[in-house]
C-alpha cells in the first residue's frame, strides 16, 4: 500500500506540474542533529568531501518517487559536469572532494533533472560531453531542479602556551582534533615530510605559540571541534591545553 501510495503522489505531481528538486549536502550550517542541509549558502572547508543528495518533491514538500518521471540528473559544481541515476531508494546521491578549492573561492552547484527521449542528449567521451542530439531527435525535457551556493574557508588553530622553567621538547608535542562524530585525528609537529602543527617561540613575552591548519577531513562539517594538545617538557613536566574550533 505504501508503495502505490508513493506512485498516486508521483502520478498527481506529474500531471498538475508540481514537480520540484530539493538538493541538500552533509555540509552546513544544518540543524543539530540532522544530516544534511539545505541552506542556500554554505560554507566548505578546503580539502572537505561533501555528500549531495537530490530528492523529486511535490508541492507539498512531500517526497516523489522518480521513476517514470526522471531518468537521470546533470550535476554542475563550478566548471565540473557529470551524471547521477537514483538509487534504491529515489535518491540521487553524489559525492565531490574540494581539495584544490582555495579558502575564499565560491563555488555554484546546480542540478537538474530530466527524462530522456531517445538517445541521451550528451554522453562523456575520453572525459569530454559530447552532444548526440540530431535534427530528427527531441531533446530530453528538464522536469525540475534545484542549486546552492559554497563559500570555501580555511579554519585556523593559533594559541599561546607559557613558556615552562625546563624548555619545551618539541618532538612529544601532540595535537588531537576529535570531530562531533567522535573521529579523532592526531597531529605532529611538522617536518619536511609531514603536515603538521608550528610551535613558534618563544616571544619576547615568554609564550610559545602553535599554530596549525586543519586539513578538510580533520575537523567537523559544521558544529564544534575539540582540540587538545599535550607537549612534555624536557624534565618530563606534562601540559595541556584544550579549545573548541568553531566550524560553520
Amino acid at each position: 500500500m505504501r508503495r502505490a501510495g508513493l506512485w498516486l503522489i508521483a502520478f498527481a505531481a506529474t500531471a498538475g506540474g508540481c514537480i520540484r528538486g530539493s538538493l541538500a549536502t552533509s555540509t552546513g550550517p544544518r540543524a543539530e542533529g540532522a544530516r544534511w542541509s539545505v541552506a542556500r549558502t554554505q560554507q566548505v572547508h578546503v580539502g572537505e568531501t561533501v555528500d549531495f543528495d537530490f530528492v523529486l518533491q511535490d508541492a507539498w514538500r512531500r517526497f516523489v518517487p522518480p521513476g517514470g518521471i526522471v531518468d537521470y540528473c546533470v550535476i554542475s559544481i563550478g566548471d565540473t559536469r557529470s551524471e547521477s541515476v537514483a538509487g534504491p531508494r529515489g535518491h540521487f546521491n553524489f559525492s565531490h572532494s574540494f581539495a584544490d578549492v582555495p579558502a575564499g573561492t565560491v563555488v555554484d552547484v546546480r542540478v537538474d533533472a530530466f527524462r530522456q527521449r531517445g538517445a541521451k542528449d550528451y554522453v562523456q567521451i575520453a572525459g569530454q560531453w559530447l552532444a548526440t542530439q540530431t535534427f530528427s531527435q527531441e531533446p530530453d525535457v528538464r522536469v525540475a531542479g534545484d542549486s546552492l551556493r559554497l563559500k570555501a574557508y580555511q579554519s585556523s588553530i593559533d594559541f599561546r602556551l607559557p613558556r615552562p622553567a625546563d624548555d619545551f621538547d618539541p618532538d612529544s608535542g601532540v595535537l588531537r582534533l576529535r570531530k562531533t562524530d567522535g573521529t579523532t585525528t592526531s597531529v605532529y609537529i611538522n617536518r619536511p615530510t609531514r603536515h603538521g602543527f608550528l610551535l613558534v617561540g618563544p616571544e619576547p613575552s615568554g609564550y610559545y605559540r602553535v599554530r596549525y591548519e586543519p586539513r578538510g577531513q580533520e575537523v567537523s562539517p559544521t558544529g564544534k571541534t575539540d582540540v587538545t594538545f599535550t607537549i612534555h617538557d624536557v624534565g618530563g613536566q606534562r601540559h595541556t591545553k584544550r579549545i573548541a574550533l568553531d566550524t560553520p
